[in-house]
């Protein structure tokens, strides 16, 4: 792909130049279909509708979005850099709003480390992606439902031609691998951690997290590795250091928490965790401190960055292009420049987003449109006194046309709704992709496009080869 392709990269669902007579066999079978499973979870809004076809984009667009990707997500790691050199310096420059488990703020900056397993947001506008946030963590959603809709999709009706993307399951696995110490890579078969613990999450409520997927597992032996379950309050040291689970020496853990959990009942487990990697005796994937990369204001600094002259041409044409103008205010920067953006938040309000550089599930997100004058200069003074906010340019998300089953009472309907793809990427590169798009008894216009809001997930599957 040339780079003016990339600069004028164009995605769009090419559902219709399917052949019409197999559009109607996959849609009729889909309706058909007794079993699908990523739609039975009740008590959130839209919960009865289930769209009946999947999203259907060309390859060429998938390869598009993931160079635009890596690239991004690599500008956005050295713009943390050029801010700071430890762990602990990006955690207080970015007024990170909690305490991430195990990370060693004494630790330098490695880029290589800090975008391995990401989840860019994109909105489609007028054809053209815009990416709204990284969302880099050690647990992201949407992986297994992404990859159970694409298998039911291209089993359902094979005559079609439809291809799954790359499985981002298999890309873990083989990180995983990759994040083997050396000392670890002698031809026997790793040793592979997946924790068990217990948090009091983002709204006060208790959970225990104890399920493993059983795909994770499967792709894990598959490459060779012993998979364990342990309670963090199960691990130890042993005399060298290495971390232990029920006396079995441990290569690698995989890490499944978000970063507004707070682990309890840990009994010493973390402190373990936290000795063994700072002796570099296990690795860990992803590493607990590439979150701070998910934070919004990384966003406004990769603008900051091709205002100031730092970034090279290709590089800001790329953020100029696909990065919605971003600013952000509480970060301690000069008060008087918050105060003139505050002043031309007030009379842009109607082209403005608020958001918390860093929040969960999209909420707190304020429309500048939906919002009177008063109260959007007030929320976003108040709410930038407490912590980081962004302002970002509203995108203006495209439509696709998807038919719907109320799985209640039958009744099918096609609507033209919202949407936003969902692309993961591990070791930078694409390995799978979701998409959420709203529902037909839900607004349409100027809404967050998330679970906890009523969209539903759905497969984005590549058109068949020419």
């Amino acid at each position: 792909m040339a780079d003016n392709d990339r600069i004028d990269l164009v995605v769009e669902d090419v559902w219709d130049e399917l052949p019409e007579e197999l559009r109607r066999e996959l849609v009729e079978r889909r309706t058909t279909s007794s079993e699908w499973g990523p739609y039975a979870r009740e008590g959130w809004p839209g919960r009865r509708w289930e769209p009946l076809r999947p999203v259907v984009v060309r390859e060429r667009a998938y390869r598009g979005l993931e160079f635009i990707a890596s690239r991004l997500l690599r500008l956005a790691v050295e713009a943390c850099c050029r801010r700071a050199s430890t762990l602990g310096e990006l955690h207080r420059v970015l007024r990170f709003p909690h305490q991430i488990p195990v990370m060693n703020p004494d630790r330098p900056l490695v880029p290589e480390e800090l975008n391995r397993y990401a989840r860019p947001d994109i909105l489609i506008e007028k054809g053209r992606p815009r990416f709204l946030e990284f969302n880099i963590s050690t647990r992201l959603g949407g992986d297994a439902v992404a990859r159970w809709l694409a298998d039911a999709y291209t089993e359902l009706c094979p005559e079609i031609g439809l291809r799954t993307p790359p499985s981002t399951v298999a890309a873990r696995c083989a990180a995983l691998n990759r994040t083997l110490p050396v000392e670890s890579r002698n031809g026997a078969p790793g040793r592979l951690l997946i924790p068990i613990h217990s948090v009091v999450d983002g709204r006060g409520a208790r959970q225990r997290r104890d399920q493993i997927k059983p795909r994770i597992v499967a792709g894990a032996q598959q490459l060779g590795f012993e998979v364990f379950q342990a309670d963090l309050a199960d691990l130890s040291l042993d005399a060298d250091g290495r971390l232990l689970a029920s006396e079995v020496p441990l290569d690698v853990v995989l890490l499944r928490w978000y970063a507004h959990d707070r682990i309890i009942e840990d009994g010493g487990g973390l402190a373990a965790l936290r000795t063994a990697d700072r002796a570099g005796t296990v690795g860990l994937f992803p590493r607990p401190e590439s979150t701070l990369v998910s934070s919004k204001a990384v966003l406004s600094w990769l603008r900051e960055d091709c205002d100031a002259g730092v970034l090279g041409p290709a590089d800001r044409a790329l953020v100029r292009a696909y990065v919605p103008w971003t600013v952000c205010l509480g970060l301690g920067g000069n008060p008087e420049v918050e105060r003139n953006l505050l002043r031309m938040a007030a009379g842009e309000r109607d082209r403005l987003v608020a958001k918390p550089a860093v929040g969960q599930s999209s909420e707190d997100v304020i429309f500048g449109n939906q919002t009177s004058a008063q109260d959007w200069q007030s929320a976003v003074a108040d709410v930038a006194r407490e912590t980081p906010l962004v302002l970002q340019r509203r995108v203006e998300s495209g439509r696709v046309t998807m038919p719907f089953r109320d799985r209640e009472s039958g009744q099918q309907v096609t609507a033209r709704v919202p949407f936003v793809l969902s692309l993961f990427m591990v070791d930078r590169a694409a390995a799978g992709i979701l998409a959420r798009h709203m529902t037909p008894d839900l607004p349409a216009g100027d809404v967050v496009i998330g679970m906890r809001h009523g969209a539903r997930p759905n497969a984005v599957l590549f058109a068949p080869a020419s």
